[in-house]
């Protein structure tokens, strides 16, 4: 009888570390589970932020080269008043420069 006993328990010590290791075996799937899931959203979401980067890179390069073409083309229909305004801003950024070292 004593031996039975300790087979029975045996085997319910044994059912039960079974059960432990299929619950922490479950655990351990949907926490990979889920940093898949997480690992694709974050990827997703760089994604977008590239995109949405090279659209305003895009913008502003073309913003920049109507500014430049508009600067050009004021240059060479106003030569005399491009010297004059050059002047003053270099007189105004040389004026800033003195004043600041007193």
């Amino acid at each position: 009888m004593a031996t039975t006993t300790k087979t029975s328990t045996q085997d319910k010590a044994h059912d039960k570390v079974d059960q432990a290791a299929e619950a922490a075996h479950k655990g351990v799937d949907n926490a990979a589970a889920a940093a898949e899931r997480s690992d694709e959203q974050i990827r997703q979401v760089a994604q977008q932020i590239s995109d949405q980067a090279h659209v305003i890179s895009e913008k502003a390069k073309a913003q920049s080269e109507r500014v430049s073409n508009a600067v050009g083309t004021y240059t060479k229909e106003n030569p005399v008043k491009s010297v004059g305004i050059a002047f003053l801003a270099g007189a105004v950024v040389a004026g800033l420069l003195c004043s600041k070292r007193k």
